[in-house]
């Protein structure tokens, strides 16, 4: 299973896989919540507000060219307390594969669905003149009569130099080898 070992499955996600017997666990992704993320960014704004009022005292007084600096800075604040704002508005999400489907959290709520139900799994890859051309972007479980179940890819360096997301290719292989589509969709201006 690739995952911390040492995290247990949350109760409400093994009764549901259960129930809808979805078999043993394969792999795990976890979104580590909207309250880290909000720290995270918490810390980036007030650092870049300190460093942009240092910058910016420092140029005031001492040598002007420092102000680009204390904009750059200043902006990163910005970003960052943006940030702090949108993240807990896009809610927490995680997903659980097991050999016969899968299980998604979103916001709390699980929902469950077998490779079998699926009508197809997109894999969204952005389109090619975009400056992160043919990275996936997105995995989207298409399921009958119900909204699509999106799981984001975390990309990590593979030893051969490329970056590859190793629980949506697991994801990927399970969907096909259920006889479900595996489907490629460019996104993205082009």
């Amino acid at each position: 299973m690739q995952t911390d070992e040492t995290t247990a499955i949350p109760a409400g996600v093994t009764a549901l896989a259960e129930q809808r017997g979805l078999g043993a666990a394969v792999a795990r992704r976890d979104n580590p919540g909207a309250v880290k993320a909000v720290l995270y960014s918490l810390v980036t704004a007030v650092s870049g507000f300190a460093v942009s009022f240092g910058l910016f005292y420092l140029a005031g007084t001492y040598f002007r060219p420092l102000i680009p600096l204390a904009i750059l800075a200043l902006a990163t604040g910005i970003c960052g307390l943006g940030w702090a704002i949108v993240f807990p508005l896009r809610g927490n999400e995680s997903a659980y594969l097991y050999e016969r489907g899968i299980v998604h959290v979103r916001n709390g709520r699980p929902r469950a669905a077998l490779w079998s139900d699926l009508e197809s799994l997109e894999v969204h890859v952005i389109r090619e003149g975009n400056l992160m051309a043919g990275v996936t972007s997105a995995y989207l479980l298409r399921t009958s009569g119900r909204p699509p179940m999106r799981v984001q890819p975390v990309l990590t360096e593979q030893p051969d130099g490329t970056r590859q997301d190793p629980f949506g290719s697991a994801m990927a292989r399970l969907v096909a080898d259920a006889g479900r589509p595996v489907v490629e969709k460019p996104v993205g201006k082009g």
